[in-house]
């Protein structure tokens, strides 16, 4: 799909599309880049390389563990370090050595992968050709949106392969498995969603993709040690932890995926406001 696609020369119809049309062309767009592109299934595939690898070694070795905890002392005894006992009274272990592994790293994961959501193109004038074709809210939004579709395509991926392991191991959960597999995907599309809005606000601010990236890193690192220090003279300022990607991640992993859904007003409420406040500066952004 090129920028034509938009609005191709002597086609007057297009400007007068809906605008959720031309929001999703625009998302359409970064769906193409990411898995059209030599560019983007090369990423792709490493990522499905990377997660096969994760599921049949440590995910299937520790799901063995749980599902057999006669000689495999070593393994509990290392979930129990981190906290996550409570995974092994999950029936499908399968499925929750995923939950906690996926809470932590889809969200890291797509930090980078959202990170050139504006920068690269705005340097090349892209940008400045699309808002004479499409409004500043489309393409701001289109691109959130695009890359929370690429999020999810490679979360769809990723359960089928766990889902795969499972009938392996334990055919007789076929069932129990088909049913899990939404909550895990919308527990996990709207945990991963402010980490894809803090990049759509940071490609508004940073002038390129690795100051973009490293203040990402900054925020989620930093700032919590910073809230931390100052809540323990002012408690009150306990509460600027609500904003910062990921706080509720470590408590989602220690339930299931059902009671985890009580917790998803945090990461709404932080991609709503990231969002607003993004397209806010884009708006006045000159291009």
């Amino acid at each position: 799909m090129t920028y034509s696609d938009i609005n191709p020369m002597g086609n007057n119809d297009s400007i007068q599309q809906p605008a959720r049309m031309q929001t999703w062309l625009i998302a359409q767009q970064e769906l193409l880049a990411s898995f059209a592109s030599k560019r983007g299934l090369f990423v792709c595939s490493i990522f499905v390389i990377i997660w096969l690898w994760l599921l049949f070694y440590p995910i299937r070795i520790s799901a063995d563990a749980m599902n057999n905890p006669v000689g495999n002392s070593f393994i509990l005894s290392i979930l129990n370090l981190l906290g996550l006992e409570p995974l092994k009274d999950w029936l499908l272990a399968e499925f929750a050595v995923y939950w906690a592994v996926a809470l932590y790293l889809f969200p890291g994961f797509s930090l980078f992968m959202a990170a050139d959501q504006m920068i690269s193109e705005r340097k090349r004038g892209g940008l400045r050709f699309l808002t004479l074709r499409c409004s500043r809210g489309q393409i701001f939004f289109g691109r959130f949106l695009g890359h929370m579709l690429i999020q999810t395509g490679l979360l769809i991926i990723t359960l089928a392969i766990t889902y795969l392991l499972l009938i392996i191991n334990s055919t007789q959960y076929w069932l129990e498995g088909l049913q899990i597999i939404p909550l895990l995907l919308l527990n996990l599309i709207l945990v991963t969603s402010p980490f894809v809005a803090l990049m759509s606000l940071l490609s508004v601010l940073m002038n390129s993709v690795r100051m973009a990236s490293l203040m990402a890193v900054i925020i989620l690192l930093i700032s919590g040690v910073i809230i931390n220090m100052l809540a323990s003279y002012f408690p009150f300022l306990s509460v600027f932890h609500y904003w910062i990607p990921g706080m509720q991640v470590e408590s989602m992993a220690q339930v299931t995926p059902d009671i985890a859904l009580l917790s998803l007003w945090v990461p709404i409420l932080q991609s709503v406001s990231f969002l607003m406040l993004g397209y806010g500066l884009f708006k006045r952004q000159a291009i």
